[in-house]
């Protein structure tokens, strides 16, 4: 049988206090984790064998990653704040536990997000994405086992 999962269930909060406290994001309808790239720098030389290009590992960076939402004026004004502040914002997403575990994979990264309103449709739910710059390490915590 499957270990998968669905997004359905998973929690996505952020902090303003570096991870003490931890408020949800309303009306999240789906997830964001980032994902890491590592630059490879070029350092070919004169004495690269059979000419071929030779690379070490440069710096990573885990890029804009975007967290889609639905629009509520208190989840604007929340993430419109967080825009305000001068230093990153705290973000923990946690998966629903999987068939085997107690407890669900837990990733955490910060960023400074940029909230965006779309419209849609004349009879569809307004939307809101945030975009979110990362900044630093991403962690991820493997769930407990059942």
């Amino acid at each position: 049988m499957s270990k998968q999962i669905i997004a359905y269930g998973a929690l996505v909060e952020r902090s303003i206090d570096d991870g003490t406290t931890w408020a949800k994001i309303p009306e999240c309808d789906g997830i964001a984790i980032p994902m890491v790239e590592t630059d490879f720098q070029d350092v070919t030389s004169l004495d690269s064998p059979n000419g071929f290009r030779e690379y070490i590992k440069g710096l990573k960076d885990a890029g804009v990653i975007s967290l889609p939402c639905g629009y509520t004026s208190a989840g604007y004004e929340q993430q419109l704040a967080d825009q305000a502040l001068d230093e990153p914002v705290k973000y923990r997403t946690t998966l629903k536990a999987a068939p085997g575990q107690a407890s669900g994979d837990v990733f955490e990264f910060s960023g400074f997000p940029t909230p965006q309103v779309e419209g849609g449709d004349i009879g569809a739910p307004v939307k809101m994405s945030v975009s979110i710059r990362t900044t630093g390490d991403v962690s991820w915590v493997k769930g407990a086992a059942a």
